[in-house]
C-alpha cells in the first residue's frame, strides 16, 4: 500500500506546484505590461518553467488560469470587506471609507490583473459568470449586515435588504475597477469616502417619516 501511495503523493505535490508555477507566471507577465488576450499557453508555460503539456494537466485553458487568480484576489477582499460591520467600535462611515480605501489600494496593487479580468470578463462568459459569483457573495454579505440592522430597528422597513446589497456591491465594484483603471492614486481616499458615505446615509441609515418621504 505504501508504495502505491507514495507516488500518488508525489505526483499530487508536483501539480500543485506547477499549478502554483504557472499563476505566479501570469501575474508576473501581466505585471510586466503583456496583454493577456496576446498571451499563449507556450509563452505561459516557458516562463513557469514547465512543459506545455504540463500546463493542460493542470488547467483546461489560459482563462481557467485567469478565473483562479481573480477568485484568489476576491478571497483576500473579502476578507478585508467582511470584518466592517455597521455598529460597534469599528462601525460607522468612516470605518467603512477606510475599508474601502483599502480595497482600492490592494486593488490597484493588481492593476493589470484588475484590468484582464474586466477585459476577458467582456466576451468570456466562463469568467463572467465566475466573476459575477464573486461579486455575489459581497452581495449577499451585505443583505445579511442590512437584515441584523432592521431587526435592530436601525435601518428604515422601506429599504430591501436583498436589491441594496446587489445594488451596493455590483456598484461599488464597477467604482473600483473604474478608479483603478482609469483614475490616479492620489484620488483614492476621496473616491472612498464618498462610497462610504453614499452607502451610509443612503442606505444605512436612511429614514423615512410617517408620510414616506426620506430623509
Amino acid at each position: 500500500m505504501a508504495s502505491i501511495t507514495r507516488p500518488r503523493s508525489q505526483q499530487s505535490q508536483r501539480r500543485t506546484r506547477s499549478e502554483r508555477a504557472v499563476l505566479a507566471a501570469v501575474q508576473r507577465l501581466l505585471d510586466a505590461g503583456e496583454c493577456f488576450t496576446e498571451l499563449g499557453v507556450q509563452r505561459i508555460a516557458t516562463e513557469a518553467g514547465i512543459a506545455r503539456s504540463t500546463f493542460y494537466l493542470c488547467f483546461q485553458d489560459k482563462t481557467e488560469v485567469l478565473v483562479r487568480l481573480a477568485a484568489t484576489m476576491k478571497d483576500e477582499l473579502f476578507s478585508r470587506a467582511a470584518v466592517w460591520r455597521p455598529t460597534g467600535p469599528s462601525g460607522g462611515p468612516e470605518a467603512l471609507a477606510a475599508v474601502y480605501e483599502d480595497r482600492l489600494a490592494y486593488c490597484r496593487g493588481r492593476a493589470p490583473l484588475l484590468a484582464a479580468i474586466a477585459e476577458v470578463a467582456a466576451y468570456d462568459p466562463v469568467l463572467r459568470e465566475a466573476k459575477a459569483q464573486e461579486i455575489d457573495r459581497f452581495a449577499h454579505h451585505i443583505t445579511s449586515l442590512l437584515q441584523e440592522e432592521q431587526r435592530e430597528g436601525r435601518l428604515s422597513e422601506d429599504v430591501d435588504p436583498v436589491t441594496a446589497g446587489q445594488v451596493l456591491a455590483w456598484g461599488g465594484e464597477q467604482v473600483i475597477v473604474r478608479q483603478v483603471t482609469t483614475g490616479g492614486p492620489d484620488g483614492d481616499a476621496e473616491v472612498a469616502r464618498e462610497m462610504a458615505y453614499g452607502q451610509w446615509f443612503g442606505t444605512y441609515r436612511r429614514r423615512s417619516d410617517p408620510g414616506g418621504s426620506r430623509t
